[in-house]
């Protein structure tokens, strides 16, 4: 299964079902154009309307197939969701930038997954990017599992007393695959084995391996200070 985040504020495109959308280019263009417009007509000082139509461009730059125009749309807007400490949005324009399938886009991934990761934003968002590495990694390969697990351990964490029944089922779906896939497991008493021996069930070896993996997909290339960042989590006690 495939987890399509959508965020709060892209354009709906007239259809009945956001998953089941097949709008024409000519439509897209237009909506691109509209948007374009609304752009250049927002006071230069609302910089978070200007943003939010930005990443909505973005969006559909990606629908036309456009993926440098949307990297170029999106790029700039990650330092503006940074400046504004709004980590939810900041994680979903390397989101965007990852799906504009351009050269640095899984440097864009690997900074998705530690700002969903790092700061609590919608378990949805998190689930999105984690799916990304579930769908990019060789069958054989650890890190869909690794996935997957802090997909689990995420959605236990944030969900708290509220019911997330949606996120809940997404990481049953995702955990099943990865194990079916990886290995080969088809019953209960195997997956709790595989669970086991991957050690899947330590949430400080997880998190650790997890790091790892977002250390290969960005290399050196870091567009952020994380130690500057990492004090500016919220206090949750």
């Amino acid at each position: 299964m495939a987890l399509n985040y959508l965020h709060k504020e892209q354009l709906d495109l007239g259809a009945e079902c956001q998953s089941d959308a097949t709008v024409s280019s000519a439509a897209l263009i237009r909506k691109a154009d509209a948007i374009s417009r609304q752009i250049d007509h927002v006071d230069a000082s609302d910089r978070t309307k200007k943003a939010a139509l930005r990443h909505q461009l973005a969006a559909i730059q990606i629908e036309l197939d456009k993926g440098p125009s949307a990297w170029d749309t999106a790029f700039p807007l990650l330092q503006i969701y940074l400046d504004r400490q709004d980590w939810e949005n900041a994680a979903a324009v390397c989101d965007t930038l990852f799906r504009s399938n351009q050269q640095d886009s899984l440097v864009a991934l690997g900074h998705g997954l530690w700002l969903s990761i790092t700061f609590p934003v919608e378990p949805t968002l998190t689930l999105a990017h984690l799916q990304h590495v579930i769908n990019e990694t060789p069958e054989d390969s650890d890190g869909a599992a690794i996935a997957a697990a802090v997909a689990a351990y995420v959605v236990d964490l944030r969900s708290g007393s509220k019911n997330n029944d949606d996120a809940t089922l997404a990481v049953g779906q995702m955990l099943n695959e990865v194990a079916r896939r990886h290995g080969n497991v088809n019953n209960q008493e195997e997956f709790d084995k595989w669970f086991r021996h991957l050690e899947l069930d330590q949430p400080n070896k997880l998190l650790i391996r997890m790091r790892n993996i977002i250390d290969v997909l960005v290399q050196d290339q870091w567009w952020i200070d994380r130690d500057a960042l990492q004090q500016l989590i919220p206090n949750t006690d």
